[in-house]
Parts: structure tokens; sequence; C-alpha cells
């Protein structure tokens, strides 16, 4: 009996011992990139969304891009419209502009 349950106990053990070292990862990332947002002082390709959040509220128009991107610090842009689909990893040098369906900018997040 107690052979059978080896490869059981084993593989929960491994499990738990996987998780916590992939759930640490994508937090120091994060931590580190909200440290370095809240410091206000920021390293060149990284995001810092509370620079542009006077925006929010605004019409979105293609030409605020720039101002966006440049505002923030961020290397790459990306327009979230209602309904539409999108990726879930976080990459701190995107900034995220989130659109409601009246087309005004209702958020702007790094990641």
């Amino acid at each position: 009996m107690i052979r059978k349950l080896t490869p059981i106990i084993l593989a929960a053990i491994l499990t738990a011992c996987a998780s916590p070292g992939t759930q640490q990862a994508p937090a120091d990332t994060t931590t580190s990139g909200g440290g370095s947002m809240s410091s206000g002082s920021t390293q060149p390709g990284t995001c810092d969304a509370q620079a542009v959040q006077n925006l929010v509220g605004q019409q979105y128009t293609e030409s605020l891009d720039s101002d966006i991107q440049s505002g923030a610090g961020a290397n790459q842009i990306r327009v979230l419209k209602p309904g539409q689909v999108m990726t879930m990893e976080y990459n701190p040098a995107r900034v995220n502009v989130i659109i409601e369906d009246n087309g005004a900018i209702s958020a702007i997040r790094c990641g």
C-alpha cells in the first residue's frame, strides 16, 4: 500500500515546492516596477503611469499615443478597447490605455 502512495506523495511534495518559486518571480517583478513608479524617478524604458493620469477621462485619439507613451516613459503602448481580447503577460516597459464604450480613457496602467 505504501509503495502505491509513494509516487503520489512525491508528486505532491514537488508540486508544493515548485508553486512558491513560480509565484515569487512575478511578485518580485511587480514590486520592483511598483517601487520605481512610486519614487517618481524611473529607469529608461520603465513605465510610470502616474505621470499621465491627468489624461484619464479625456476622449481617446491616436494623436495622444505619443504623448502617453513618452509621458509614461514606456517603450510600448497598448490600447485596449471594450470587448477586445488581450494577453495577460506583464511587461514593465509597456503602458496600457483602457478605453470605455464612449471613447473616453477610463484608465492608464503599466504592464
